[in-house]
This record gives C-alpha cells, structure tokens and sequence, in this order.
C-alpha cells in the first residue's frame, strides 16, 4: 500500500491514515481507524498532503490542492473551505484548541507569515510577516510564545512583548541542512525541546525562554533518529530503525523501548500522552502504550 501515511492520533486512539486512490488522477482517502480496529472514510481529496484532528473536537482540518488549501470536515459530514486561494499557499503548521497555525506567502512567493485562525469565527492574528521560508512553527501552550524555524536561524516571536523591539528575538543562528528540528513547548510555556542534529549524532535539547539557554535533554543518539517530546512534556519518544524508545525529559533517563517492525517513518503522541503512533516504511502501523511499551499493531484495509 505505497503511499500511505498516519496524520494524527486522538485522545481516543483513533488515528487519520490517508491512503492513495486507484489511478493517477484519483482523490487520495482520507481514514479513520479506531482503537478497535474498524474503518471509517472520512473523505477523498485531490492532493491531500496531510490532516490534523481540532483538539477537542470531531472534526478534523485538512491541507490540499496546489496552491494548498485548509479545509475543515466534520467526521461523518461534509468537506468545507476553510482559508486558502489559488493564487498563493496557505500550508498548515500547527492546531490549538478552535484554532490553527498556518503560513501563507499572500504578499509575495518567497516570504512567508505565520498566522493564527479562529476557525469558528475567522478572526485571525499574523503573529509573524517578516517573510522567510518558514519550515516549521510551534506556538506556546498559552500562546504567547511561536518558535519559528526559518532556513539558517530560530526566531521566538513573542506576541505580548514589553516594547516592539522585543517582538521577534533571535534563538539561534542554524545550519541549512541540520541544526534543531521538531519544536514542541512544554506545558509551563517556558521551555521548547527540539532534536538537534550533527555531522555524527544527534541529541534532544531544551531552550528556556527566561535565560535564553540551551541545555541537553537526551544524548548520543543515532544521527538517523527522529523524534518528538510527549504532549504532558513528560517523555520523550526517538525512532532509529523499527526501534521506538523513550527518555524522561527532566533528566535524559531511558525508560523503555520497543520494536514495532521495519524502520519507522511517522511517529505521533496521542494528546493524553499515553500513546504513540507509528508507520514504518513497510506500511505497518502500530501503536505504542507509553507506560509498558506494548506493541497493538492496527490493520488497514
């Protein structure tokens, strides 16, 4: 089944799989499966590139078409536009609860906002338009704090800054190639985690916002390894190989590991924490209990 990919994972351990149509030109299916193992079709979408669960809510938002497009379905309802035109993008980046985290490059192709929509009403906020081609944005639990990663350094915006001047500060110049990736605030909004990669390994490391210093969180990884800091802020979970395995954030402490099959691709927390869900590059999908590290492999059809 080449081609599918796992998009999230709700609180309820159901997880949104898109799978691809039969023929070139065919919509691509977007799934549903739950801890139970049934399917549900939620859609199908013309060039869906990928789909988040609104935290809290059955519905989900989906990014597709070229220029991309946000849309929002209602599970079991129909699919309505949500932001988006065909002359510029409008690419997702990020959910909060009633609300999304998208960059657009509306002014000009190469320069990039970052804006924040209240999808009930529309009402939106650019919390970043100093262009830049933004590869990713984590925006703080309580939402003053957007860590933006740009080609060649991380910006902290701060979206109730004492003077303007404060309002986009530089966290660190970074390389083009490897640098921090995989920004996730913890819930205190204090402190970001990200996985920090270089020529030879790889580590998790943390940014506290109050001293603006980086510290070491996890260690020696396999440079191959990809991961991401749980919801709670808790744990940590890095995949190398078919090998999920998870640290204890204060500390670095390795808890436990898994082995899920080949080597994993996708790797998503559960909102609750309790769980991570996984795809490998054979198409297995699986969930991984965070507590015990038991292994439910999900069947899709």
């Amino acid at each position: 089944m080449s081609g599918m990919r796992v998009l999230d994972v709700d609180e309820q351990e159901r997880l949104l799989i898109s799978l691809p149509g039969v023929g070139a030109a065919a919509p691509v299916r977007l799934v549903e499966v739950d801890a139970k193992g049934a399917t549900r079709e939620l859609a199908q979408v013309p060039d869906l590139t990928t789909a988040r669960y609104l935290p809290g809510e059955r519905k989900v938002v989906l990014q597709h078409g070229t220029p991309a497009h946000l849309s929002l379905v209602k599970v079991g309802g129909k699919v309505t536009a949500l932001v988006g035109a065909d002359d510029h993008a409008t690419e997702l980046l990020g959910v909060l609860p009633g609300r999304i985290v998208y960059r657009t490059n509306r002014k000009h192709r190469l320069l990039y906002s970052v804006v924040i929509r209240n999808v009930l009403v529309g009402e939106e906020q650019a919390v970043y338009d100093r262009g830049g081609s933004v590869i990713e944005a984590a925006v703080s639990p309580n939402s003053r704090y957007v860590a933006i990663r740009l080609p060649r350094k991380l910006v902290l915006v701060d979206t109730m800054p004492v003077t303007e001047d404060d309002h986009v500060r530089l966290i660190s110049p970074e390389p083009a190639e490897r640098g921090r990736r995989n920004l996730h605030w913890l819930p205190d909004s204090a402190r970001l985690t990200a996985v920090e990669y270089e020529p030879g390994s790889a580590r998790v490391v943390r940014f506290d916002v109050g001293s603006e210093s980086w510290h070491p969180v996890v260690v020696s990884l396999d440079p191959r390894a990809h991961g991401w800091t749980a919801p709670d802020g808790r744990r940590v979970a890095i995949a190398v190989g078919g090998e999920l395995s998870l640290y204890q954030t204060d500390n670095g402490r390795f808890l436990r590991s898994a082995v899920v099959g080949a080597e994993i691709e996708d790797l998503l927390w559960s909102p609750d924490s309790r769980a991570v869900a996984v795809r490998t590059v054979a198409d297995e999908v699986a969930v991984v209990q965070a507590d015990s590290a038991t292994v439910r492999q999900v069947p899709v059809a």
